[in-house]
């Protein structure tokens, strides 16, 4: 990973997420002014689609915006847009790139078993990238309420098992396939994690213990 990524940095990749989520904007846009056109239709990731030779959804599927109230839409892609930018400033465009590919590859192999593709849990999976960076940052839920990273994160994780336990098949390999990029940049950080809190609560037992 770290050698793919070196080689990247001499290609002087610069900043690119949020010309991403200009462009998810603009297809929402023109979504909305000419719906007869059904351009959504036309960007997603339909494989059986693919083999009829419509080979640009294997890459215009990640510019689809989510399909809900214009409120919800918009509150998503400033969110994405926010997410994106800070992990370029903190990471730099080439690992943020390399991380995005990863995440892409892993939703096209979902919808290659599933036969329809979603770029959902891609974004999610960067939003759970910022939050193991960052876990004590709050930001503005509904640009009021204060709330920590590492609480959202628990709210996505629920919202994963609940589309494991819940969802229909191609949900459940989308989510599994999503978690493909956060097992390769953060895998060995998340079992440190656990052994370190397993190993903290070992302490505090046996310190309870004693002290009888």
């Amino acid at each position: 990973m770290d050698k793919v990524e070196r080689s990247l940095y001499r290609l002087q990749i610069r900043p690119f997420f949020r010309y991403i989520i200009f462009a998810m904007a603009g297809v929402y846009l023109l979504q909305i002014f000419f719906p007869t056109f059904n351009l959504i239709g036309l960007l997603s990731l339909y494989i059986p689609a693919v083999y009829r030779g419509q080979v640009w959804r294997l890459l215009t599927f990640l510019l689809v915006p989510p399909i809900n109230s214009p409120l919800f839409v918009l509150l998503s892609m400033y969110f994405y847009y926010f997410i994106g930018t800070v992990l370029e400033n903190r990471w730099g465009a080439p690992r943020v790139m390399l991380y995005y590919v990863i995440g892409a590859l892993g939703a096209i192999l979902a919808a290659l078993l599933t036969q329809y593709g979603t770029n959902m849990y891609l974004y999610l999976s960067m939003f759970f990238a910022y939050a193991i960076l960052n876990p004590e940052n709050q930001v503005l839920l509904f640009f009021v309420i204060p709330v920590k990273m590492k609480w959202l994160a628990l709210i996505n994780a629920a919202f994963y098992v609940y589309a494991l336990i819940i969802g229909s098949w191609s949900e459940r390999v989308a989510v599994l396939f999503s978690l493909l990029n956060i097992i390769l940049f953060f895998g060995g950080d998340i079992i440190n994690l656990v052994r370190y809190s397993v190993a903290q609560w070992k302490r505090r037992q046996s310190f309870k213990y004693r002290s009888r």
